[in-house]
């Protein structure tokens, strides 16, 4: 009796573990996913249609959207916060859609330099939406929401504009939708509004960091893998991770050497300006 009791608590302890666990979505096991980084934005403009287009021609597995919403509700997809009107700088949500359609993409700060030929650098900035009407279901989306706190209801009419447009996750190779913040309770609402979605735990840190038992259970309660920075990502840290059942996704990552080694090293997919690159060593290593 005393035996069945110890076996019954030890069902309970651990076999209560494992079911959260199971229910989180799982990625693509064995395969090396690029994600082009606001597009294929080493040549193009990023966040925009044509920098979408030339990562989607490329062969990317995924084409990566940054999030923001303007003072009428309205999502943009644009990384920075702020919009330079001549010397002034104006924050996206006190602007409204109609408003920001009149600037160009030449009116925020880039961080890389355009070195495509024949691609108009100054195109307009665009919505969730048009993004979505341009697209459809034809590519896969990865998306992160910014500032989420500070837009309440941002997740709820991101999950209302994919139902809108039948971007669902199937029993596909690749999920269709991949969702990620720098925000662990936005994800965690994501994931009770909709656990079906893959969700990635983005990370700043400029140094690599230690992780523990908590915190690793605490991940695998809400997400499927993390984004963190290529420079403090080491072959022991992609294990750890792996170990606990989380995918690993550096960023940005656009020398090929580095592209390799973290394809050696296990890591799960890269974000990079150049898609092109990672989906020809992809294609080389297969």
């Amino acid at each position: 009796m005393k035996k069945k009791c110890i076996f019954i608590f030890l069902f309970l302890l651990f076999g209560c573990e494992q079911t959260e666990k199971s229910t989180l979505p799982k990625l693509p096991v064995d395969d090396f996913l690029i994600i082009a980084h606001r597009g294929a934005s080493a040549y193009a403009p990023e966040h925009t249609l044509a920098s979408y287009e030339l990562a989607v021609q490329m062969g990317a597995d995924y084409i990566e959207l940054d999030l923001q919403r303007t003072k009428d509700g309205e999502l943009v997809v644009m990384h920075d916060k702020f919009i330079m009107d001549e010397e002034t700088k104006i924050a996206v949500s006190d602007l409204t859609l109609d408003q920001i359609n009149a600037y160009r993409t030449g009116n925020f700060k880039r961080k890389r330099p355009v070195s495509g030929e024949g691609i108009d650098t100054n195109e307009r900035i665009v919505s969730l939406r048009e993004v979505f009407e341009r697209f459809g279901t034809d590519v896969n989306y990865y998306i992160e929401l910014k500032a989420p706190d500070d837009n309440p209801g941002m997740e709820k009419e991101l999950l209302q504009q994919l139902k809108e447009f039948g971007i669902r996750n199937e029993q596909t190779t690749l999920p269709s939708i991949i969702l990620q913040s720098f925000d662990q309770k936005s994800l965690q609402r994501i994931h009770n509004m909709e656990p079906s979605i893959p969700l990635i735990q983005l990370y700043s840190s400029t140094k690599t960091p230690s992780f523990t038992e908590k915190e690793f259970k605490r991940l695998n309660r809400y997400a499927s893998g993390v984004g963190i920075n290529k420079d403090v990502v080491t072959n022991d840290l992609i294990d750890q991770f792996h170990e606990h059942g989380l995918d690993v996704h550096p960023f940005t990552v656009n020398d090929e050497e580095e592209m390799d080694r973290l394809l050696q090293w296990g890591a799960d997919g890269i974000f990079t300006d150049r898609p092109d690159v990672g989906v020809e060593l992809k294609r080389r290593e297969q």
